[in-house]
């Protein structure tokens, strides 16, 4: 198989360095050479095959070890993780002369695996809602994650990737785990407001937030939670919830009289999508205060509505659902960690393993969207430029040590059997 790295990036190692300092040398090493292979790998990213992209590679069991039993916490990575990308994402939008205004959006992705995978812990069987009709739900092998990422005006930093695991799965795991060990079941919603709780002391008082979430996370006590943080809400919601003590299918037919605004959402490919919109004010079911719900339709004879709540009663339409469009950033995350970083790729079987994986592949990506803000050009325009770029680094250190070493022996045989992974 033919090599592909000389020696770790520089660059890479110079982001993981203020992240990664309470880690001992050793597991800091691991996790450097984990994210990079992770980077630079383009077959299946099983820990063997990422140990392959090394010109001087060690055993997989040391990698599959640092995962498995190796002293280090995924959480305490994690919120080191957040609390720069964060940090940078607010400093960033203050260098470009951003308005102070932070949008959190909240969504979860299904992760497949083959339908015969039994022994990894966090995989089960999952409801796939985008695939299922009414008629015929559609149900995967897979791991489920939540996920949660920051934007101010073109900025984008996912600040945070977390493992859901099905109350079912939970109570299967812990038969066979002492009482020390044990794992804690927490719904999306739950898992959804410990994410918003983890980033809320890092957000300075003087940014306005908005947390942004589709229908499924829009339930009373987190559309409760967000604004008793001085936050405001934006969200989806499904048909069957209250306005003003009528159902949102049956209020929408009491505005014939109100004119419909129209709005211009660009997509991320430059594409501008036209929506006509009436809104209302009014109470929510069991929520104390007012919220507006925007009543949308992609053309004025169409005879479906999609719904939308904001709790900023004075921010316009049009903003309203402008901003709600950042929520795509959460399917770019989506494509990019499963397509290109390998984040459905895991072997390692328990639960801690697969948790400490998913950190390094945020890693991994957390390193591409810091360094594409900077290096953006007309060679670069999006992250699948940038992580070539990466590819390529390695590709001419790659050969110019190999010339070197031709030069040093002259002999090309025992250079090309070094370089492509042969014995001799």
């Amino acid at each position: 198989m033919l090599t592909r790295i000389v020696a770790p990036s520089r660059a890479l190692e110079a982001f993981l360095g203020p992240v990664t300092g309470h880690l001992t040398e050793p597991q800091r090493e691991h996790l450097l050479q984990l994210t990079d292979a992770l980077l630079v790998c383009q077959d299946r990213k099983t820990l063997a095959v990422l140990q392959r992209q090394f010109l001087d590679a060690s055993d997989p069991s040391n990698w599959a070890d640092f995962l498995r039993i190796s002293p280090w916490s995924a959480d305490l990575l994690r919120h080191a993780l957040r609390r720069q990308h964060l940090g940078w994402l607010l400093a960033e939008a203050q260098r470009q002369g951003l308005p102070k205004v932070l949008f959190l959006n909240l969504d979860d992705s299904l992760g497949k695996k083959d339908k015969q995978t039994h022994c990894l812990e966090p995989v089960d069987w999952f409801h796939d809602h985008n695939e299922s009709t009414p008629s015929r739900p559609c149900y995967h092998k897979a791991f489920c994650y939540l996920e949660c990422t920051g934007r101010v005006g073109n900025l984008t930093a996912t600040l945070d990737l977390q493992l859901y695991l099905r109350a079912k799965t939970v109570r299967r795991l812990n038969r066979h785990r002492p009482p020390g060990q044990r794992l804690s079941f927490r719904s999306k919603n739950r898992l959804a407001r410990a994410i918003l709780e983890a980033v809320r002391p890092l957000v300075p008082a003087d940014w306005t937030v908005y947390v942004q979430f589709d229908s499924w996370y829009a339930s009373e006590r987190l559309l409760k939670y967000v604004p008793r943080q001085g936050w405001h809400v934006v969200c989806a919601l499904k048909s069957n919830r209250k306005l003003q003590g009528q159902r949102l299918r049956q209020f929408a037919t009491t505005l014939p009289h109100k004119h419909y605004t129209r709005v211009r959402v660009s997509a991320a490919d430059g594409h501008v999508t036209t929506y006509f919109v009436r809104d209302a004010t009014g109470r929510l079911s069991r929520l104390p205060f007012d919220v507006r719900v925007l009543f949308s339709k992609r053309h004025p004879r169409a005879r479906s509505w999609a719904y939308f709540l904001s709790t900023d009663l004075a921010r316009s339409v049009v903003e309203t659902l402008r901003g709600y469009g950042g929520r795509w950033s959460c399917e770019v995350v989506n494509f990019y960690v499963k397509t290109q970083l390998g984040l459905a790729d895991f072997r390692v079987r328990s639960y801690e393993a697969v948790d400490r994986y998913v950190v390094a592949v945020h890693l991994a990506w957390a390193y591409v969207e810091q360094r594409f803000v900077h290096e953006r050009s007309a060679q670069i325009q999006c992250y699948g430029d940038l992580i070539r770029r990466h590819r390529d680094e390695h590709a001419r250190d790659w050969l110019t040590a190999a010339l070197h070493e031709v030069l040093a022996h002259g002999a090309i045989e025992p250079v090309l059997q070094r370089y492509l992974g042969q014995s001799a």
